[in-house]
């Protein structure tokens, strides 16, 4: 990210969210994990914390509406033809990723889900999401969805360093702004 993205990032970000977003992903207690995701998920909208282990009724119905509405986003997008194969693949894709998750194999399904949002911001975005100007674009647009795409870019790549429950709760977090989007 440039400068400029930056800036607009610590104007719109809140320093408290940023902050949660490091000890989200620097923590190693579950408690760490839950206050720091406690803080992100206020600020996508939720109004008490969500994401305990004891929480696994609220986790079963969030996988069910964020496949449904994502489903929904996806088949709604318009897209040029060259990308309709690339619609289809990430539908079935988005289908496959919610079984593994149901079955509570988070760590197995944590790039599936950094590849899925990707893919479906870019059918939402086109070529625009692939340059360095996107973060602040979509900052600009749409702060909402500027602070979700500010927490995806901010995961790491590679999940192989989060144990299980804390790619549940990287992975929740994301679902949760996507279903309520």
């Amino acid at each position: 990210m440039g400068k400029d993205s930056s800036n607009i990032i610590n104007q719109i970000v809140d320093q408290d969210v940023r902050k949660a977003i490091e000890n989200l992903l620097a923590g190693s207690s579950e408690k760490e994990i839950t206050k720091a995701a406690d803080v992100i998920v206020k600020d996508f909208g939720a109004s008490s914390a969500l994401f305990s282990k004891e929480a696994d009724d609220f986790a079963e119905k969030l996988i069910s509406s964020f496949q449904k509405n994502l489903t929904l986003l996806i088949q709604k997008t318009w897209v040029e033809e060259a990308d309709a194969d690339l619609k289809d693949q990430v539908l079935y894709k988005l289908a496959e990723y919610c079984k593994v998750i149901s079955k509570g194999k988070w760590s197995n399904a944590y790039a599936e889900f950094l590849q899925i949002i990707s893919d479906v911001v870019y059918l939402m975005f086109g070529a625009m999401t692939k340059t360095d100007d996107f973060m602040e674009y979509a900052l600009r647009i749409d702060p909402e969805f500027g602070l979700f795409w500010y927490y995806i870019k901010s995961l790491p790549t590679e999940g192989a360093e989060m144990d299980n429950d804390k790619s549940r709760v990287v992975m929740l977090l994301g679902m949760y702004f996507l279903a309520n989007y």
